[in-house]
């Protein structure tokens, strides 16, 4: 099982010198993979988000530049806010000179104002998500790429560069609706909820094992996204990775036995030095257990 950590490009930790440092702790304490979100504006009507949002490529190119071997994820790309040419551009990029680290997580979105506030049809966010996908692995793929589609037409161009490695850049798809699950099956390399209990996942896990015996898919990656906290007592009680060490440790196991390949985690503490901290309880205290 692999554990990747959350980056602050948005929040209140939201700063140059504290992502940094949050990734280069991460990568000494052997966390295989980081993280950011993506916003590109947040309406004034929704609260939670911090007044800052960096961009998430920008965020991880410096990221990139300032590690070594750590993967840069994105979690997740809501991938109808930008046009897929610009965006397979964007992502190649990063993959070739960070040396084949990114994953990239895309999702259909779910904040309607921000689609207003882009010009982009919030109803057809889903239509216009997997003909982005498919897009991305032609110009990926192919020596001499052409779409016809909905959204994209293209033909007779040259693309470059590549992803790093002979294969896609792995794609990972978020969601915990059905038509996510069918969307990571059927155009992804991977699933990507964000939250989800054990119980909650178990019963999703259902629905996804039986599309991908259906696709006859190997190698097929299950990633979540989910908050921790450390704390001397079980404060929330329902909650699998908020309260003692004891706790945690059976709870991730929980999600082990389930299937998951790759948990990511999102430290939730009071201060920045908070975070640390947690991230190195984490790292000699509970991993060696797991």
């Amino acid at each position: 099982m692999n554990f990747g950590i959350t980056l602050p490009n948005f929040g209140k930790y939201a700063d140059k010198d504290e992502i940094l440092k949050i990734a280069a702790s991460a990568e000494e304490l052997g966390f295989e993979s980081l993280w950011v979100s993506d916003h590109v504006v947040i309406p004034d009507s929704h609260e939670g988000f911090g007044d800052v949002f960096y961009d998430p490529f920008i965020t991880l190119t410096y990221v990139a530049a300032n590690t070594r071997n750590i993967s840069l994820g994105t979690s997740v790309i809501i991938l109808p806010y930008r046009n897929p040419v610009v965006l397979a551009k964007m992502i190649s990029t990063l993959d070739v000179l960070s040396e084949g680290r990114v994953i990239l997580g895309v999702g259909a979105g779910w904040l309607q104002k921000e689609f207003e506030a882009l010009g982009v049809p919030f109803r057809e966010r889903g239509e216009m998500a997997n003909e982005y996908i498919k897009v991305l692995k032609v110009l990926w793929t192919e020596d001499n790429p052409s779409f016809r589609g909905k959204y994209i037409q293209f033909s007779g161009i040259k693309f470059l560069p590549k992803s790093f490695k002979t294969l896609n850049t792995p794609i990972w798809i978020g969601g915990g609706s059905d038509k996510a699950i069918e969307r990571a099956v059927s155009l992804g390399d991977g699933w990507h909820p964000v939250g989800l209990t054990p119980k909650e996942l178990k019963e999703k896990l259902v629905y996804a094992d039986k599309l991908l015996k259906e696709h006859n898919k190997d190698n097929f990656q299950i990633s979540l996204r989910r908050n921790l906290e450390i704390t001397d007592k079980d404060i929330s009680p329902g909650d699998t990775l908020r309260g003692p060490i004891e706790k945690i440790i059976s709870g991730i196991k929980e999600y082990k036995a389930l299937g998951v390949n790759h948990l990511i985690l999102h430290f939730l503490s009071g201060t920045s030095e908070g975070v640390l901290n947690a991230m190195r309880i984490f790292s000699k205290e509970i991993r060696p257990l797991i």
